[in-house]
């Protein structure tokens, strides 16, 4: 009881110095020059401490400690704790990282996408006119060295996606090799190729049934105004409507990106009016966006955006100024509900902060910030009952449909002489597969397990699809409301209704 009010009387004794020091103070400067003294002292002694961490760290922990690492963790958990997901700390890597495929919309690389496969980095398929297609890189193969680095990602090696292709990209005109093992060859082969311009499409269009444009934003970078113009020209040449009668913009899955592209997309479809308005604590940041006369979208063009819940920031915006405009028809799912906009300040020692600096409203003065924007429709995907996605988990972890669908390809490789295209002929091996995977005990429809194997065979042979009309309920209802000729009583009639409801309760797989 003693040592515990022994220790109580230091602190008490302490405050008692201060309040006697800061009187002090006070007489001699004034409580504002005691203020911003007292300020100076406390941020001073705290990067003091920061620096006598990070000594203390090196001096004794018990592994190599790497300084940068150290300080770059300090400002992070500094921005943190601003409690703003949005803002962070950029190191110069990762700004330049942003820059290229961000703003500038290109880098130095080989052209490939890659995505992850049970820890290893798998080709999805060669883009056109570059490196890897000239290298004959196939979709399939598995880089399983970088630079002779063994290429391994999560699990103990903290090794991410992302860190694989910082590394692949480099200075255009230098060479990198990569070791490939693929499926019809026996041991892993090394590749030498030399970094190209690889520019990165923000715009996807496609026409269907003839007369509906479909066009996918899959970012809003630095290139997407001009790629966006060039495919409205296809579809409405010199402004005028020809072929293509609607238009259908999907902007799910669509992240956001710059502020001034998401703008000069939504004044495309808009002859006039306010797109967006900031507003922030500072009033060098309260701005009004206001559309020009010069369209791009015929006025009497149907149009129809396709949104769900990872559609953020400048997809929102689109969203959000065609729906209070009421030149579009919304369908899919309520968006993601980030309503802010950030700012990136380049430091002087290299990389950038950014930070949120305003708050973003659609025309209707409304903030969607974490509420999101709603569909006039909403259009849920299909979805699986809990017990069916822990079946379909088991089936994949245990890499059944996967192997059975490689081993298929491997043998029509080798009976064809090149990369089978057509999955049609592997309907005859889906009683072998049903089979595989009741020894196995898992019990599935043959309709889902088509599916799967249609997606690994795409992803192995390199067929990209744009649209998947077959199972995409939100693009089905898109083009049925354009065939129906509702979207404008639609968009009238839930204008000021509460959004309704397509529920895939009745549909699952």
């Amino acid at each position: 009881m003693g040592t515990y009010l022994k220790k109580k009387a230091f602190p008490l004794l302490a405050l008692s110095v201060v309040v006697v020091s800061v009187s002090m103070f006070f007489s001699f400067g004034g409580r504002e020059a005691v203020s911003q003294r007292f300020k100076k002292r406390t941020t001073m002694s705290m990067i003091r401490t920061l620096d006598e961490t990070v000594r203390l760290a090196e001096k004794n922990f018990y592994e190599d400690v790497d300084r940068e690492k150290l300080y770059e963790g300090a400002i992070q958990g500094a921005l943190s704790a601003l409690g703003d997901p949005y803002s962070f700390y950029q190191s110069p890597q990762e700004q330049q990282y942003e820059q290229e495929t961000l703003i500038r919309g290109k880098f130095g690389g080989l052209g490939i996408t890659i995505y992850e496969d049970s820890g290893l980095v798998k080709i999805a398929r060669p883009l056109p006119n570059t490196p890897a297609m000239r290298a004959g890189l196939h979709a399939g193969d598995y880089i399983v060295k970088v630079e002779g680095d063994p290429v391994s990602i999560g699990g103990t090696t903290g090794v991410t996606l992302n860190d694989i292709v910082t590394k692949i990209r480099g200075e255009i005109g230098t060479d990198i090799t990569i070791t490939i093992q693929r499926r019809s060859v026996k041991e892993p082969f090394d590749v030498t190729l030399t970094r190209a311009e690889i520019k990165i499409s923000s715009v996807e269009q496609t026409i269907i049934d003839g007369s509906i444009g479909y066009m996918r934003l899959n970012r809003f970078t630095g290139l997407t105004d001009k790629e966006f113009r060039q495919a409205m020209q296809e579809f409405f040449p010199n402004g005028k409507i020809k072929d293509v009668k609607s238009l259908i913009l999907d902007l799910r899955y669509n992240p956001g990106g710059l502020l001034v592209s998401a703008n000069s997309v939504t004044d495309a479809f808009l002859s006039g009016g306010l797109i967006v308005s900031t507003k922030g604590r500072l009033a060098q940041f309260n701005r009004e966006h206001l559309a020009s006369s010069r369209t791009i979208c015929p006025l009497n063009v149907d149009v129809i955006v396709l949104i769900n819940e990872y559609s953020a920031s400048g997809s929102e915006i689109v969203a959000g100024a065609l729906k209070d405009h009421k030149r579009a028809l919304l369908v899919g799912e309520k968006t993601y509900g980030k309503g802010v906009v950030q700012q990136r300040f380049s430091l002087e020692s290299g990389g950038a902060v950014s930070l949120t600096i305003s708050t973003y409203y659609t025309p209707n003065d409304v903030s969607i910030n974490k509420k999101g924007i709603e569909p006039h429709i909403k259009v849920t995907p299909l979805q699986l009952e809990t017990d069916v996605a822990q079946m379909r988990q088991k089936m994949r972890l245990g890499r059944y449909v996967n192997n059975f669908v490689i081993n298929w390809i491997e043998e029509e490789e080798k009976s064809l002489g090149s990369i089978p295209k057509n999955f049609s002929p592997f309907v005859s091996k889906m009683p072998d597969l049903m089979q595989k995977l009741a020894e196995n005990e898992i019990e599935l429809s043959e309709e889902l397990v088509k599916l799967e194997a249609e997606r690994i065979f795409n992803d192995n042979v390199g067929i990209y699809q744009l649209i998947d009309r077959e199972n995409d309920r939100q693009l089905q209802e898109a083009i049925l409301l354009i065939q129906q000729e509702k979207v404008q009583s639609s968009i009238q009639e839930y204008s000021t209704n509460t959004s309704q409801t397509t529920d895939d309760s009745q549909s699952k797989l």
